[in-house]
């Protein structure tokens, strides 16, 4: 039987980011997968989806080529050959983790793993021991009960990607961002999608002013939009289900051992991703929201710090960007105007709107706003952003928050013109 320091049950972000981290500081360390490393994210979320949001976006270039002065005819869509290209891509980066396990000298067990005990994991008839274990299974997609899982209309984001014709007509039932990048991605080609949303409206975890502009957005690219809607009785040749996710905790030996699971199947941790069992720790999907990759890297990293006794930066879950890679682009960090306003919190707010931007006039890219929230000292509470590039944008007010930095700290930086960019400099200079 192998020995090692860590073994990790689960090869996505939380799982590879701690097994690397840990090997790097000198630990022996294995990954257990039943898939290829990457997990949801780089095999069938994150990277493939952005792959597929591309070819929409060329799509949507090609449709407006009129405004470039450029006369473009006889336009011909092979999705099959799209599905293609986004697998090729996930494909070359899951080759790239395997080349990087190697590197660092983890061992890879393909198959699925399952607690013997606290100490020993079993991997389709073989053993393994170790020290200390890190669950980082991920989640899987929630079904609706009132929706008939076998029929052959239902699919998943999974699904998308052994579709080898689009669909005439798309229902997508849950608005968040998955729900959200699909309606972009599939109105794009021409399928006649409806959006429905059981909340009052679509991305429903935004600011409120974000979602009112992305809805209208939606419905200028015709997309069919029904909020405060609970789906049922539904005629659309496919519809894609993306309510949200849970825990994915089963079938891993966890109750035998006694780890705490929740009742949505999430595992119970502490502050520090460990669960009641003293050497077993949780990251990423599985331990509930937020359900993001770079959310799961960093508690992966943190956990890995912790058990080779580094006294690892503590995560600050109020400074984690979210993002929406459809069209308009959403991303945001802290917190909304609806919550300060709920909490009573005092704030200034200042927006910029992209149609005065020198770089989104330039291209022909106005549709937007940032919009930021900041306290009596200067701190940002919360920023907003709709429009193009908006997911590369909030990495500058990530670091800003993060840091604990105020306006005048930004105001001493010199931004590049023209940019979109420029435009989150011009917002503070508003809160001054």
């Amino acid at each position: 039987m192998n020995n090692y320091d860590l073994a990790i049950l689960g090869g996505g972000p939380g799982g590879y980011s701690a097994a690397f981290r840990a090997a790097e500081l000198g630990k022996k360390v294995a990954i257990i997968d039943d898939n290829n490393l990457g997990g949801v994210c780089l095999n069938w979320g994150c990277i493939p989806t952005k792959s597929l949001l591309k070819n929409a976006e060329v799509m949507d270039l090609i449709n407006s080529s009129s405004d470039y002065g450029i006369s473009v005819k006889d336009i011909q869509v092979n999705f099959d050959f799209i599905v293609q290209r986004s697998i090729k891509a996930r494909e070359r980066l899951s080759k790239g983790i395997h080349y990087l396990a190697k590197k660092n000298q983890v061992d890879f067990y393909s198959g699925f793993g399952k607690f013997v005990d606290n100490k020993t994991v079993d991997i389709n008839g073989a053993q393994i021991s170790a020290q200390n274990f890190i669950i980082a299974t991920g989640s899987k997609p929630k079904s609706l009960s009132n929706i008939n899982s076998n029929s052959d209309k239902i699919v998943y984001s999974k699904d998308i990607f052994s579709m080898d014709t689009l669909p005439a007509s798309l229902t997508i039932i849950g608005a968040g961002a998955i729900g959200a990048e699909f309606a972009y991605f599939f109105s794009s080609f021409g399928t006649e999608v409806t959006l429905i949303e059981a909340e009052d409206r679509i991305l429903p975890n935004e600011d409120e002013e974000i979602s009112t502009w992305l809805e209208k957005a939606f419905k200028k690219r015709k997309i069919n939009i029904l909020t405060s809607t609970i789906a049922e009785n539904i005629d659309d040749e496919k519809i894609l289900i993306s309510v949200g996710v849970e825990g994915n905790s089963s079938g891993f030996g966890l109750k035998n051992l006694g780890v705490e699971v929740t009742d949505n199947s999430h595992i119970k941790v502490d502050q520090h991703g460990k669960t009641n069992v003293d050497n077993i720790y949780a990251v990423g999907d599985v331990i509930g929201p937020p359900w993001l990759a770079h959310v799961a890297t960093a508690e992966g990293l943190y956990v890995a710090e912790l058990l080779c006794d580094l006294t690892p930066t503590k995560i600050d879950y109020n400074s984690i960007p979210n993002c929406t890679y459809c069209k308009p682009e959403v991303a945001s960090i802290g917190s909304t105007e609806e919550s300060l306003l709920e909490q009573s919190v005092n704030f200034k707010k200042a927006h910029s709107f992209f149609n005065a931007n020198g770089k989104a006039v330039a291209v022909g890219s106005t549709d937007g706003f940032i919009k930021i929230l900041v306290d009596d000292s200067n701190h940002i509470l919360g920023a907003h952003i709709v429009g193009s590039n908006a997911t590369e944008m909030i990495s500058e007010i990530s670091v800003i928050k993060s840091n604990n930095l105020t306006i005048d700290n930004v105001l001493s930086s010199i931004h590049p013109h023209p940019t979109f960019s420029e435009a989150i400099f011009e917002t503070l200079l508003q809160l001054k």
